[in-house]
């Protein structure tokens, strides 16, 4: 088997044999040897999955979402703040290759091997990868192949299949996998300790690999509440969620062993100023005195005039689409504050918050005003545990963040509000997932900052909705909503839709 990877043979061989201090490369690009064991296909698929989701769909997550927004000074994320993406975009390219021609072909072929060998941890693990990196690929696209995909030369251009035709197959791979448990917690010593030893994730343990599972399975089903309903009950009344995060956390300060967005970013860019705070994001926390803003963003270091030191502790945010001339004098990059980005920086796939979160409106939309509550409070608590702060005082009766319950569109605001913020430096590409699904936080009309006096606010920005960008190129009132089908597939499947018919503002079966 000879095809693309994201890291060397050797790194893997060398995590075998040494401590957790020695890293993978995931930002190599070698070749494969011509066969591998179902152990480095596994390892591969997984990292194949991080290092796009963790740069491309972080990046394009964050910007969406309002996290982030690109320096007025320079252009290297321009088109993205602006909405400018088209079937050529790297951003497009990047993750249906890693996925489709990466991971999903990895984990295809760990899932034959590992069948054929009976090792049915490596299956069990595999199988719930494959379901997610669907997952994936389906929030951002919709229309994927998936039920003729990865059949080499059997079928050369698979079918696309409709968002939800490709979500019921993620159900069906979850409920396969985990019917698989007991299979999987049976497995051959030997299988069980090679496992452990290649498992970037969970070590090998398929209790919090199934936990995942159900986690995932709860969030694909949520996007169809309704039809859902009894499913869901029923998940909740087991409550076999997530009690660990799902990350690839084996990153160290070296070049190439780093978090995929801080190499590409602030290794290999030639500005590291890129990436700075939005003015959505910042004021909402300013406006709070949310702790949080120190963990994600630096302070700036000047006033608007560029010269004057600013006080401590300063966060300013800069409005999306801000790459001009006008802005450019107007909020000079040292007045306003870069994003917060670290070389070990763990990727997510799911985490223990955003289970909490999912829970919580789960209980909101089936009327359970007191599981809501639950949840939402341990969210919250172990949204600002993850960086050193306590939550208590902002949830308390009277706090700024107090569940509110007078009715379910106020239980799904404080929700999906404290939802958006947690996934900031971790999963801002769920975030944008769940401002498509649910439409919180709110789409605004009005620009954070004043842009005719910088050290005033606009008076007609609502705190805690979202800012039009200024140079977007969608018409007023329209926002990003899915990724262009990129020219890769087109090339090459004469079954891919064409762009036209799937444009950047074009909703999904699940979004409000």
């Amino acid at each position: 088997m000879k095809k693309t990877i994201i890291f060397s043979i050797v790194s893997l061989l060398i995590i075998n044999l040494l401590s957790c201090s020695d890293y993978l490369d995931i930002n190599k690009d070698p070749r494969y040897p011509e066969s591998a064991g179902t152990d480095l296909l596994f390892s591969s698929g997984i990292t194949w999955t991080a290092s796009r989701l963790g740069r491309d769909g972080e990046l394009v997550g964050a910007i969406w979402a309002q996290h982030y927004t690109q320096n007025n000074s320079s252009n290297q994320y321009k088109d993205i703040d602006s909405y400018n993406i088209n079937n050529s975009s790297t951003y497009c390219s990047g993750m249906w290759t890693a996925m489709y021609s990466g991971s999903l072909e990895d984990f295809k072929i760990a899932i034959s091997q590992s069948e054929a060998g009976a090792e049915w941890n490596f299956w069990v693990a595999s199988k719930i990868m494959t379901a997610f990196n669907y997952h994936v690929l389906a929030s951002f696209f919709e229309t994927i192949p998936c039920t003729e995909a990865l059949q080499g030369t059997t079928i050369l251009s698979p079918k696309y299949d409709d968002g939800k035709a490709v979500d019921a197959s993620i159900i069906a791979m979850l409920d396969a996998a985990i019917a698989k448990k007991s299979d999987a917690l049976a497995v051959a010593p030997a299988a069980s300790q090679k496992m452990q030893a290649i498992d970037f994730v969970y070590k090998g343990d398929i209790d919090k690999w199934i936990k995942f599972a159900k986690t995932l399975k709860l969030k694909v089903l949520m996007r169809n509440f309704s039809a859902n309903q009894t499913a869901i009950q029923t998940l909740l009344t087991e409550g076999d969620f997530m009690t660990a995060d799902a990350t690839l956390s084996q990153f160290s300060d070296a070049e190439n062993y780093s978090n995929p967005l801080y190499e590409s970013d602030r290794r290999k860019l030639n500005t590291a100023n890129n990436i700075r705070g939005s003015a959505t994001l910042v004021t909402f926390l300013n406006t709070y005195q949310d702790p949080r803003v120190a963990a994600f963003f630096e302070p700036a270091t000047t006033n608007f005039d560029g010269t004057t030191a600013a006080p401590a502790n300063t966060y300013r945010g800069l409005d999306q689409g801000s790459a001009d001339e006008f802005t450019q004098k107007m909020f000079p990059t040292s007045a306003h504050s870069r994003a917060r980005l670290a070389a070990t920086d763990p990727v997510y796939f799911m985490s223990v918050v955003e289970s909490y979160f999912l829970q919580a409106e789960a209980y909101a939309r089936l009327g359970n005003t007191a599981g809501a509550k639950s949840k939402y409070d341990a969210g919250v608590n172990a949204a600002f545990s993850r960086w050193g702060y306590k939550a208590e005082p902002f949830i308390v009766t009277g706090g700024v963040y107090e569940f509110q319950s007078v009715n379910l569109d106020a239980m799904l605001k404080s929700i999906l509000m404290q939802k958006w913020v947690a996934a900031t430096r971790c999963q801002a590409w769920d975030a944008f997932f769940d401002i498509c699904r649910t439409g919180i936080p709110a789409l605004g009309t009005q620009t954070v900052n004043n842009r005719t006096s910088p050290s005033n606010p606009n008076p007609n920005y609502v705190v805690g909705t979202l800012a039009p960008s200024i140079y977007s190129v969608l018409p007023e009132g329209q926002f990003p909503r899915r990724l262009i089908f990129p020219k890769t597939s087109s090339d090459y499947n004469s079954n891919t839709p064409k762009t036209s018919d799937y444009p950047i503002n074009k909703k999904m079966w699940w979004h409000k």
